[in-house]
C-alpha cells in the first residue's frame, strides 16, 4: 500500500509548479482530482515543447498529470461552483496556484473554507508572495530566475547572464509545497486540525541559492565571480569545472590540484601547494588543466583519474545518457497508455519506498473525462446537509494549530556535505529536533568545504547555511560506551538520515535492517549518488558529476557553447527535497499502520526527475534531441521569444508570448514569414537575432514600460545587490540572523514555506562540533511507544 492512499487532493492549479506537486502526491498514493476550466482546461495542455503533442495534449501536460482525474467546471456558473464546493468538502488537501486574491474573489479562500472544514489542508503557490509590488506579476520560471539573480551564476566573468535551461524554480517550488502539505498532514494526525501552507516561486528560487546567498550576505556584499575559465560554480576553486578532451568533455569535482597534476602529467601544478590559491588563482590553474586534458580522450582520462581516486565523470548528452547501462539499471522510465492505445513514455517517481519503485499506468486525463462519474460518486448534484469537518467560527487559530508541524519528532542525522543535511535542515525548519551524529575531531566534512574561502567562526559559510537549528554529538562508533549511547538515541528517534555510499552503513552496523530491530517504528532515509545497483553504484555522488552524466549540462548556454554546468548544487538540493517528501509520506503511513519504513533517493534519479518535462519530450520523440538555440537560449525545446536579451543598459527576460504582438509593441518590423506560429520554433534563431538587435537600441526600463502594460510576460534581470534593494524582495523577509553562543552573527536565508501565514525562522546557528555532548541527559526522549513530552 502506498503511503498516501487514504488522501484525497483537489487540484485547482495549472501549468507547472502546482501540477508537479499534485503529481508527486499521486505518485505516493493520493487520489488527485484536477478541477479544470470548462472548454479550456489546464493551460499546459497547449504548452508544447518541440511542438510535440500526443493524443491532442502536449507532452508537458502528459508528464505531470499522469495518475489524476479531470473534473470540468465553470466556477462563474452558480451550479458548477456549488458542485466544486461540495467536492472540496470531501477533500483532505486543496491546492491552487492562482495569483493573489483570486481565490478570495471566487469565495474559495482559506478562511472561508476552514470555517466549515477544519481538517482541510490548504496549499497555495504564488509567484512572489501575497503582497508587495510584485504580487500580481506573472509567476513564470524564467522571469523569477531573472529577478532572483540565478542567471548570473552560470557562464563566465563579464559574460551575459545564462539562465538555467529548465523550469528549475517551478520544480523546487512544487517540492516545497509538497513538504509543507505532508508536514501539516503529520500535524493533523496529532491535533485533528488542518492548516494552510504557502510558498512562492521567488522564495523557492532564493532557497535554491541558500548556500551561495549565505556566503554573499557574510562576505561584505561581494557579488559572485564566475571566473573567466570553465566556470561551474562561482564560489568554488579549481579544478571544479568541465574540460574539453580530444573527443569530448570530462567533469572534475573538488580535489587536490597538486594530486591532479601528478595524475595527468601537469608538472606546472606542483607549485600550487596552498589550497587558498586553488580559488584565488583558479583561472590560470584551469587553463593549465585544460591544456593537458585536450591531449587525450575522455575515456582514457576517466580511467586514469578514477584509478587515482579522483572525482570525475564523462559529460554525456541525453542520447548517450539514456542508453547507458547506469541509467537503464535505475529503471527510471515507464510507459503509460490511454484506452485508445496511444502510448506515452515518461519518468517515474524518483522516491523508493521499502525498496520498491513507484510506477503508475494511469494516463493524464482528457479534459473533463471524469466529471459525470465524480458527480455521481460524491453526489455533487445533491445538497449536502453535513459537510466534512466540524463547523466553527473563523478567527484566530487554536494553539494546537499554530505549533510547528513536526514539533515532536526526533531526527538523527548521520549525513554530511549537502544532500542529506539539506533534508534535515528542512525537517528542522518545520519543527523537528535534529541531532547531527559526527565523527570526533573531524565532524561533517562540510565544516571545511569552503566556498569563496569564507571562514565564519572557524567553519565554512556553507556549513553554517545548511546546519542551522541543529545539535551536534560526536560519536566514536568503535567505543562501546559511545555505541550504547547511540543505540539509546535510536530507540527514541523517529527518523534516521544518511547519505553514505552503498554498503557503508552496513559496515558500521547501522543499516536499516539492523536499526529497525532496535526501533521498529523508525523511518530510515537514505540518499545515494546513483542507486544501489548498476555500474555507477560506487561512483562519487557529487553534484557536478551527476549533472555531467545526466545530460543536464547540455541544456544551458547557446548552441555552439560547450556543455555548461548549472552553477548550483541542484542535484544535491533536489535529492534532499525528495527525501523529505518520502519521509513525511511515511509519517502518514506510520500514523495509520504503526510501522516505520525505508525511503531511498539517489541524486541521479532526482536530477532526471528535475528534467522530467524535457526528458519526456525526448523519450517520445528521440529523433529530435534537445538543440540549444544559437543565441539567448533559455530552454532547448521552447520557441522564440523565450530567452534573455541585452538592452542598451542591461538585460530583460521574455517568457512565452506572441512574437508578432511583441514586435508590434516595441516597433520592430517583422517580416511576414515570421508570423506563422509554427515557425517560432523552427526559425527561432533568426527571430531572436531580429529582436536582439532591436532591444539594443534602448534601455531595459523603456522596453518594460512598453511591454508590461499589455501583460507581456517579461522582467528585468537583476544581480543580488540590485535584487536586495527592491521592495518586492524586502517584503518577503527572506533573510534571518542566526547566532552561536559567544560567536558571530550569521546572515542566511529562511525556510521558503509559510505555515498558517507565518514564516519559519530560527535564531539557532549551526552547532560547533560536539557542542551538545553535555546535553545527553536532556536528549533522553521517551521511548517511541510512550507519550511525547520533550520540546524542541
Amino acid at each position: 500500500m502506498k503511503p498516501l492512499e487514504d488522501l484525497l487532493v483537489i487540484d485547482l492549479s495549472q501549468y507547472l509548479a502546482g501540477p508537479a506537486a499534485s503529481m508527486r502526491l499521486a505518485d505516493l498514493g493520493a487520489r488527485v482530482i484536477k478541477v479544470e476550466r470548462a472548454g479550456i482546461g489546464d493551460g499546459s495542455r497547449r504548452l508544447t515543447l518541440n511542438n510535440l503533442t500526443i493524443d491532442g495534449d502536449s507532452t508537458v501536460f502528459h508528464c505531470m498529470n499522469r495518475n489524476k482525474e479531470s473534473y470540468e467546471a465553470d466556477l462563474k456558473n452558480r451550479d458548477d461552483f456549488a458542485r466544486v464546493k461540495r467536492l472540496i468538502a470531501h477533500a483532505d488537501v486543496l491546492m491552487h496556484n492562482f495569483r493573489p486574491r483570486i481565490m478570495e474573489r471566487l469565495g474559495l479562500d482559506y478562511e472561508t473554507l476552514r470555517a466549515s472544514h477544519s481538517q482541510l489542508i490548504y496549499a497555495g503557490i504564488s509567484g512572489y508572495g501575497e503582497r508587495g509590488p510584485w504580487a500580481t506579476r506573472p509567476g513564470q520560471d524564467l522571469l523569477v530566475q531573472s529577478l532572483s539573480g540565478l542567471p548570473w551564476l552560470n557562464g563566465y566573468r563579464n559574460g551575459k547572464p545564462v539562465p538555467f535551461g529548465l523550469s528549475v524554480v517551478d520544480m523546487f517550488a512544487s517540492a516545497h509545497v509538497v513538504q509543507g502539505i505532508l508536514a501539516l498532514l503529520a500535524r493533523r494526525n496529532e491535533t485533528g486540525y488542518g492548516g494552510r501552507v504557502d510558498t512562492s516561486l521567488f522564495e523557492s528560487a532564493l532557497d535554491l541559492q541558500f548556500e551561495v546567498l549565505t556566503t554573499y550576505f557574510n562576505d561584505g556584499g561581494r557579488l559572485p565571480d564566475r571566473g573567466s575559465s570553465r566556470n561551474a560554480h562561482a564560489y568554488l576553486g579549481a579544478p571544479y569545472g568541465i574540460y574539453q578532451t580530444m573527443d569530448g568533455y570530462v567533469a572534475l569535482a573538488m580535489g587536490s590540484v597538486v594530486s591532479l597534476g601528478t595524475l595527468i602529467g601537469a608538472t606546472e601544478l606542483a607549485k600550487y601547494t596552498n589550497p587558498q590559491t586553488w580559488f584565488t588563482n583558479r583561472d590560470e590553474i584551469k587553463e593549465i588543466i585544460a591544456k593537458h586534458l585536450r591531449k587525450g580522450k575522455t575515456e582514457e582520462w576517466v580511467s586514469i583519474l578514477e584509478s587515482g581516486g579522483y572525482w570525475c565523470a564523462p559529460v554525456l548528452n541525453i542520447e548517450q545518457f539514456s542508453s547507458h547501462p547506469g541509467f537503464t539499471a535505475l529503471d527510471l522510465t515507464q510507459s503509460i497508455r490511454r484506452p485508445n492505445g496511444r502510448e506515452l513514455w515518461t519518468t517515474r517517481c524518483p522516491i523508493r519506498v521499502d525498496g520498491g519503485i513507484l510506477k503508475s499506468n494511469k494516463w493524464a486525463p482528457r479534459l473533463g473525462e471524469d466529471t459525470e462519474r465524480l458527480n455521481q460518486e460524491f453526489r455533487l448534484d445533491v445538497e449536502v446537509d453535513k459537510e466534512k469537518g466540524a463547523p466553527r467560527e473563523s478567527g484566530d487559530l487554536t494553539p494546537k494549530e499554530t505549533m510547528l508541524p513536526l514539533k515532536d519528532l526526533l531526527v538523527l542525522d548521520f549525513s554530511q556535505f549537502l544532500s542529506g543535511p539539506s533534508a534535515t535542515l528542512r525537517l528542522a525548519d518545520l519543527g523537528a529536533r535534529v541531532i547531527k551524529i559526527e565523527r570526533p575531531e573531524v565532524g561533517d566534512i562540510c565544516r571545511t568545504l569552503y566556498v569563496s574561502n569564507v571562514v565564519m567562526d572557524g567553519e565554512s559559510s556553507l556549513f553554517h547555511a545548511i546546519n542551522r537549528n541543529k545539535e551536534s554529538v560526536a560519536v566514536n562508533l568503535k567505543d562501546d560506551a559511545n555505541r550504547a549511547f547511540l543505540e539509546s538515541l535510536i530507540r527514541r528517534a523517529d527518523i534516521v538520515v544518511e547519505n553514505f555510499r552503498p554498503g557503508v552503513m552496513e559496515r558500521l552496523g547501522l543499516d536499516y535492517e539492523r536499526v529497525k530491530k532496535i526501533n521498529p517504528r523508525i523511518i530510515f532515509g537514505s540518499i545515494t549518488g546513483y542507486g544501489t545497483e548498476g555500474p555507477w553504484r560506487d561512483k562519487p555522488g557529487q553534484d557536478l558529476l551527476v549533472q555531467a552524466l545526466s545530460g543536464l549540462t547540455w541544456l544551458n548556454g547557446d548552441k555552439e557553447d560547450p556543455p555548461v554546468a548549472f552553477g548550483l548544487s541542484v542535484a544535491d538540493m533536489m535529492a534532499g527535497a525528495h527525501l523529505v517528501q518520502g519521509i513525511l509520506a511515511l509519517l502518514n503511513r506510520r500514523h495509520r499502520e504503526g510501522i516505520g519504513g525505508l525511503i531511498e533517493v539517489s541524486m541521479m534519479e532526482s536530477i532526471v526527475d528535475l528534467q522530467f518535462e524535457v526528458f519526456t519530450t525526448y523519450l517520445n520523440d528521440p529523433t529530435r534531441p534537445p538543440i540549444r538555440s544559437s543565441m539567448n537560449n533559455a530552454n532547448a525545446y521552447l520557441p522564440a521569444p523565450y530567452g534573455i536579451y541585452a538592452t542598451a543598459d542591461g538585460f530583460i527576460a521574455l517568457a512565452m508570448g506572441s512574437v508578432t504582438n511583441i514586435a508590434e509593441l516595441i516597433g520592430c518590423p517583422l517580416p511576414p514569414e515570421f508570423s506563422n506560429v509554427d515557425d517560432w520554433l523552427h526559425r527561432r534563431d533568426e527571430i531572436k537575432i531580429l529582436l536582439q538587435n532591436h532591444f539594443m537600441t534602448n534601455t531595459s526600463e523603456h522596453w518594460l514600460a512598453l511591454l508590461e502594460p499589455h501583460d507581456v510576460w517579461c522582467s528585468k534581470v537583476l544581480t543580488w545587490d540590485k535584487m536586495m534593494v527592491e521592495e518586492g524582495f524586502d517584503l518577503l523577509s527572506m533573510q534571518q540572523i542566526t547566532m552561536r553562543k559567544g560567536g558571530l552573527p550569521v546572515k542566511t536565508t529562511r525556510c521558503p514555506i509559510r505555515i498558517d501565514g507565518r514564516v519559519l525562522t530560527s535564531p539557532k546557528a549551526a552547532p560547533r562540533l560536539g557542542e551538545n555532548q553535555v546535553d545527553r541527559v536532556r536528549m533522553q526522549k521517551p521511548d517511541a511507544s510512550s507519550s511525547k513530552e520533550y520540546s524542541n
